[in-house]
């Protein structure tokens, strides 16, 4: 971003978030954290439960008096939560918190949410997904969750295929009639404090054959930057992407280099 730029960073007090923060910061950008924990970095943090709507509607009251020149939703919750907090952090309040800012966001501006490489099956799924993807309020999104079989598929993953989705969707109306971009970030197996919980609804043996094929799991230094960059003007003639940040594995194996 460019100094004095304003960006608001969701899920911010915390991994991949505060690493964002400190980066931003350091680039003198103002930041504002929404996020349920207390953030010790930003000019200005807004406690907010994402799983609650009109916690996220009072969050947006607050900054209804700010201009802002991106936003970056970073939270996220891990399988191990009920699939319907899942789906309300992961895709719901992403959609409802962006959808209600974007008149904020000034032309120029960019969005950029994370997502995963465990919503990297989003092209084959999009079938699947219509009835959640069409679903008018963040109320109508739980109750279609409420009828989902997670042993079936699990939730995690609809959740990223979903934002993945509905940023591709976005992207030509906010480019055409606001001039914004929007783009999503897919990492891979990342070093923070709910590692354990991917190993746990994942299966550590998945998370470790990553990590044996690419030679390391990321930490939040690999992905704060590549959340950064997106968000500047250096590309600002990209839009509608998702930006796999995994150290080749996504690539390695959709090319079939390797079997996995």
């Amino acid at each position: 971003m460019a100094v004095n730029d304003k960006v608001v960073v969701v899920g911010g007090a915390s991994g991949i978030g505060a690493a964002l923060v400190s980066r931003l910061i350091a680039d003198d950008t103002e930041v504002t954290v929404l996020d349920r924990a207390e953030s010790s970095h930003g000019t200005h943090h807004i406690k907010v439960d994402l799983r609650d709507r009109a916690a996220i509607d009072g969050a947006l009251s607050e900054l209804a008096d700010q201009d802002v020149d991106g936003v970056a939703y970073v939270a996220g919750l891990p399988g191990t939560w009920p699939d319907k907090d899942v789906l309300a952090v992961n895709f719901l309040a992403m959609r409802h918190l962006l959808e209600g800012i974007v008149p904020r966001i000034r032309g120029g501006g960019a969005v950029v949410v994370v997502a995963s490489t465990a919503g990297g099956a989003w092209q084959s799924r999009t079938t699947a997904l219509e009835g959640l993807l069409s679903t008018p309020s963040f109320e109508a999104g739980l109750d279609w969750a409420g009828g989902y079989d997670g042993a079936a598929y699990p939730m995690y993953s609809t959740s990223k295929e979903a934002s993945i989705i509905f940023a591709k969707r976005w992207a030509y109306p906010l480019w055409t009639q606001h001039g914004i971009r929007i783009n999503t970030v897919s990492p891979g197996p990342v070093e923070t404090p709910i590692l354990g919980d991917f190993e746990q609804s994942m299966g550590k043996a998945a998370l470790d054959g990553v990590r044996t094929v690419v030679g390391r799991h990321g930490t939040v230094e690999d992905i704060a930057p590549v959340l950064s960059a997106v968000l500047s003007a250096d590309f600002g003639w990209v839009t509608g992407q998702d930006i796999q940040a995994d150290g080749g594995f996504t690539a390695a194996y959709a090319s079939g280099a390797i079997s996995f």
